[in-house]
């Protein structure tokens, strides 16, 4: 260092209050690659442009920065990677119970859902800390950024040379595993040689003054970093040493070297989370913090941790009394630190500002997850949410008593059963009574004395001919609350809307009352009866809820439930599919067994569903077990028709509560001889007790699967995202999987759905291909046909998907397959609507194909048709008309020789018949090239080929029919051909 004609203030510059030290050419730590030692969590800068004068950010504001909520900022792949370091089978399990399916949902609103599930499950007071954490085994496996940065601590000291400290100081570098294993093996070994002691100690005795100052006032501080406290005379040989080594002497770089000096290497485990913290951040391993207080969570933790120490009865006023109340109530770590990522600022010392921020956080968590397809998202659509769900839990904390204030309730709204349910709790608050509530468990307090209240329920049960079951139990009590006079018929209609109720709620997942609300519909202006069947058609139809959801699920427990023999797994899955039929078919064959005053087990239901459909007809199933006897149906009466939807409905509570672990340990004799409200009673009950056994297991390793599938989705190579990102496909697994499935063998789908579809109609898979092909002929002629033919598509995936769940010998890997095939089918309508491409089935000597088809029009009467297809005995072909004023060029390119020289030899004859059929003049040329692919239609360069503009692509009719009826003509020469 230099110290001959250095002036003392060179090195020493006041600030303010003239009460910091500053080096020449320096300005403390502050940019996202050095400390902000500045930053004080009480009260953070607010250096943003959304702030008024005062320092206020509006809602307005605030509500436009955190539109994006934890995804602000990111781009498509920072946020598939946050997913993927992030996300876990804990939030798999907690999305699909929301009835949301997370291979649906684009990455952005699965970071969301993450930062929401923590928030959540912060609020309940579980420990998140560890949530998207790295366990041991995970790091052995880690590849990539991780694993290099795990590598790179490896090589660390556990503690720091001061040459490494001043290295990091004067380079204003943060402790982040890059930058200290950077100084670790940059810094010089020892000090510069022109220092030496005399000169440091001439200088310090020189600024003693301004040194002493300096310690005394970072002595009078709480350093939140300083591991220990440091005597003054340690911090002056640190001044001395930072002297020593060419460091400029400042405040903040004298308690950066206190932190460096305190410095021990982390253990293992608190690398992992520092590396999880700084992933939730959005950056990468190998800049996570090495020392407590950098990280955004270790603020937010901070700052949550100094708002639950404020205590109420400091504060003066009763508003700030109340604010803190509510914020305690709210605040989380989690949304401490959403908001930091975001850049909000989180100032203690303003309580309403905070609160609001909270209550806007949360809003626009929830903004993000209801978007509809067109993306909009409404705070009137997110209130009226939030109040549907609060409606909802306070109905089913409700006392069951309630219920016997309605003759009818399905056909009472949604809200007045909810003012009625909140007027009778308040009765029994008022007379301090306890209660049972609406939700099927009996709290565990009262379980006894409503037993004892009760002891007589059976006897009332078996005078009146009815099943004790818990529901008819119920039934009872409920009759009982309201001295309400108890008949078979009471009884019967009071367990049926009670099971109205618990079947509607079951049904109205997050997922499913979002859905709604997108539609249009106002759960609370609905009656009970509609908001029932609405909101069981919309779970029937989509997410984890969905039919063909929930049997992958059950289906998929059956085949890897080793305890379970190859027997009882077919049983099992038949009991399934009967309580599937029997639902799907409105209760029938309940309503046959009543009518003819048979027991209505599920033995008696399969027979009769089995009867019914081989023949077509209603069967009476006799005494005896297996005797069948054609029978003529009577009316059921009123009693028996409300008995009838009862036990319809507790066969899907059955279907959704049902698995085979359940079902092992009750067994198939004891399952085959009990109704529905048994069974499904059964199943409840075993969700209790199995809770930490088998099932519990069963259900992990279901959600760690789907975790995986989604994972590895997520991992698409480049050119997958660059197709889905061409023809504005969500980025979703499912789509990902989709194209890439398209992109790897195309002709896949076809084979599938189309052998399928062929057994279900009875045909042969060449005239349903002939059939669909037909179809695509004649919508050959616009965008608008191709699209309803590619649409049609679709709704064959559907329907084949849908007969599945009754068929026999499906296997997981069908249904694998086949939900694929409707992704793939999703994925090819979005092809047609976005980009005019387009895949046709084929079948050429005996071999399913796909020919994909891809318009580009050019300026004025100009354009391109892109065909190829490629199949074992022909190899790729790839066909590329040039199209202008009525002349086309073509160029065939083949991947074999021999291909080439076959079509090559047909050239007049294609010209000739295309000609006649479009009236065009064709120019053809062949060559043989290697590394043609069909994906050549996704991924075309089209040089300087002049694309007309978007929105003037399908105004030209005369542009239209010629490049279509190009597409069409080359479509009928290929089949003929081949």
């Amino acid at each position: 260092m230099q110290i001959e004609g250095l002036k003392v203030t060179d090195y020493i510059k006041t600030e303010g209050a003239s009460d910091q030290l500053m080096g020449v050419g320096t300005s403390g730590i502050k940019d996202d690659k050095k400390p902000n030692l500045n930053k004080e969590l009480k009260a953070l800068s607010v250096d943003n442009a959304y702030y008024n004068n005062k320092g206020v950010m509006t809602d307005e504001d605030f509500a436009k920065e955190v539109n994006e909520a934890s995804a602000l900022g990111m781009s498509t792949v920072d946020k598939i990677k946050n997913v993927e370091r992030a996300w876990d089978e804990e939030a798999t399990a907690k999305t699909r119970e929301d009835g949301h399916d997370p291979m649906d949902m684009e990455p952005e609103t699965l970071i969301t859902v993450v930062d929401e599930i923590k928030m959540n499950l912060a609020k309940a007071g579980a420990d998140v800390s560890k949530m998207g954490g790295l366990s041991d085994a995970e790091i052995e496996a880690m590849s990539g950024s991780i694993a290099q940065a795990v590598a790179m601590t490896k090589g660390l000291s556990d503690t720091l040379p001061e040459e490494v400290q001043a290295y990091l100081v004067k380079n204003e570098l943060e402790p982040t595993i890059t930058n200290i294993y950077n100084a670790t093996y940059s810094a010089p070994a020892k000090a510069p040689e022109e220092s030496n002691d005399e000169d440091i100690i001439s200088l310090i005795e020189l600024v003693e003054g301004k040194v002493h100052s300096l310690i005394e006032e970072i002595e009078s501080e709480d350093f939140r970093f300083a591991r220990n406290p440091v005597p003054p005379v340690e911090l002056k040989n640190m001044v001395a040493t930072m002297l020593k080594q060419d460091v400029p002497v400042t405040k903040e770089h004298l308690e950066y070297m206190v932190q460096l000096e305190q410095y021990e290497k982390p253990s293992e485990e608190n690398i992992v989370n520092a590396i999880s913290d700084i992933l939730a951040e959005g950056k990468e391993p190998t800049e996570a913090y090495l020392i407590e207080g950098y990280s955004l969570m270790d603020q937010a933790k901070k700052t949550f941790e100094e708002v639950m120490r404020m205590d109420v009865n400091d504060l003066a006023s009763v508003t700030a009394q109340r604010q803190l109340t509510e914020i305690q109530l709210t605040m989380t770590v989690e949304a401490t630190f959403t908001m930091m990522k975001n850049g909000i600022s989180v100032n203690t010392n303003d309580l309403s500002d905070l609160l609001d921020k909270l209550k806007l956080q949360e809003t626009n968590l929830l903004q993000i997850l209801m978007k509809d397809k067109t993306g909009e998202k409404t705070d009137s659509n997110v209130s009226l949410f939030k109040e549907v769900m609060n409606e909802m839990a306070e109905i089913q904390s409700a006392p069951a008593a309630a219920f016997g204030r309605f003759s009818n309730i399905g056909m009472e709204t949604f809200s007045y059963v909810h003012e009625v349910s909140v007027s009778v709790t308040a009765e029994y608050s008022r007379m301090e009574m306890t209660y049972e509530a609406v939700g099927t468990e009996v709290r565990k307090d009262l379980g006894d004395s409503i037993n004892k209240a009760f002891q007589n329920v059976d006897d009332i049960l078996a005078d009146l001919d009815i099943e004790a079951t818990e529901s008819s139990q119920k039934a009872v009590r409920i009759l009982a609350y309201n001295q309400m006079e108890i008949t078979q018929e009471s009884v019967t209609s009071m367990k049926a809307q009670t099971e109205l109720v618990n079947r509607t709620f079951k049904s109205m997942t997050p997922a499913v009352v979002s859905e709604m609300i997108k539609r249009g519909n106002n759960p609370l202006d609905m009656t009970m009866n509609d908001l029932k069947e609405m909101a069981e058609n919309i779970k029937a139809e989509m997410g984890s809820t969905s039919d063909e959801e929930s049997y992958a699920k059950f289906l998929w427990k059956a085949e890897h439930n080793s305890e379970i023999s190859a027997e009882e797994r077919e049983a099992y899955v038949g009991v399934y599919r009967l309580l599937h039929q029997v639902e799907k078919s409105d209760g029938a064959a309940i309503g046959a067994l009543i009518s003819q005053g048979t027991e209505v087990t599920l033995r008696n239901l399969m027979t009769a569903v089995r009867s019914s459909k081989h023949t077509g007809k209603e069967y009476e199933v006799s005494d005896k077990y297996g005797s069948l006897d054609e029978m003529v149906v009577r009316d059921l009466s009123i009693t028996e028709q409300v008995e009838k939807v009862f036990l319809t409905n507790r066969c899907r509570d059955a279907k959704e509560a049902m698995t085979p672990s359940k079902m092992h340990i009750l067994g198939e004799e004891n399952i085959l001889g009990m109704n529905p409200d048994e069974f499904a009673a059964a199943m409840e009950a075993e969700a209790v007790s199995t809770d930490t056994s088998a099932d519990k297991l069963q259900e992990q390793a279901y959600n760690q699967y789907l975790t995986s599938q989604l994972k590895e989705a997520l991992s698409a190579s480049q050119e997958v995202e660059s197709v889905l990102q061409q023809f504005n496909i969500p980025t979703t697994a499912n789509m990902i999987n989709a194209v890439q499935a398209l992109m790897q063998n195309n002709s896949t789908v076809i084979k599938d759905l189309y052998g399928r579809a062929a057994k279900q109609e009875d045909m042969t898979i060449e005239d349903l291909i002939n059939l669909t092909l037909e179809r695509f002929d004649e919508a050959c002629h616009s965008p608008k046909a191709m699209k309803e033919a590619e649409e049609a598509l679709g709704d064959l995936a559907e329907r084949v998907m849908k007969s599945m769940v009754e068929m026999e010998d499906v296997r997981t890997v069908d249904l694998e397959n086949m939900k694929l095939v409707i992704q793939q089918a999703k994925a090819i309508q979005e092809m047609a609507n976005s980009g005019e491409t387009y895949h046709i089935p084929m079948m050429i000597d005996n071999e399913v194909g796909n020919m994909n088809l891809r318009i580009v029009r050019g300026v004025e009467e100009t354009g391109l048709v892109k065909m190829a297809i490629y199949l074992q005995s022909t190899g790729t072909i790839e066909t590329t008309f040039r199209y202008e004023a009525q002349e086309v060029t073509a160029n065939v390119e083949c991947d074999t020789a021999e291909m080439r020289d076959r079509l090559a030899g047909l050239a007049d004859s294609i010209s000739e018949k295309m000609k006649a059929e479009t009236g065009f003049s064709f120019s053809f040329s062949f060559t043989r090239e290697s590394g043609i692919s069909v994906n050549d239609v996704y991924n075309w360069e089209l040089g300087n080929f002049q694309v007309a503009e978007a929105n003037e692509n399908e105004k030209n009719e005369i542009q239209t029919e010629s490049l279509y009826s190009i597409a069409r003509s080359y479509l009928s020469v290929i089949g003929e051909m081949f």
